[in-house]
C-alpha cells in the first residue's frame, strides 16, 4: 500500500515516526488496520528513500514487525508498508 505523506523537507526531513503514523493513517481504511506502532527505527536512507521497521499491532491481534519506506515519486513523497522486506 502506498500514499502521499506531507512533509515539506522530502526524504530529507522524514523521520521513521512520520512513516510510521502515516501508514497507521493509510491502513485506516483497509480491511486489516494497524491499531498501534512502536520502537520505529531507520534501516536505510539515501537521498531519495527512506526505509524503517517498526513493532505494530494489527486489528486481527497480531503483533508483527512492519517494514516501512517513504520514497520520492516524482517529486511525490510516498509512503508504502508490509510485513516483509522491500526488495
Amino acid at each position: 500500500m502506498a500514499a502521499l505523506i506531507g512533509c515539506s523537507g522530502g526524504i530529507a526531513s522524514a523521520t521513521c515516526e512520520d512513516v510510521a503514523a502515516r501508514a497507521v493513517e493509510i491502513a485506516a481504511s483497509e480491511p486489516i488496520q494497524i491499531r498501534s506502532t512502536a520502537d520505529p527505527r531507520e534501516i536505510a536512507r539515501t537521498p531519495a528513500d527512506l526505509r524503517c521497521t517498526a513493532s505494530a499491532v494489527l486489528s486481527d491481534e497480531r503483533a508483527t514487525t512492519l517494514y516501512l519506506r517513504a520514497y520520492d515519486d516524482n517529486g511525490s513523497l510516498m509512503v508504502a508498508y508490509q510485513e516483509h522486506p522491500f526488495d
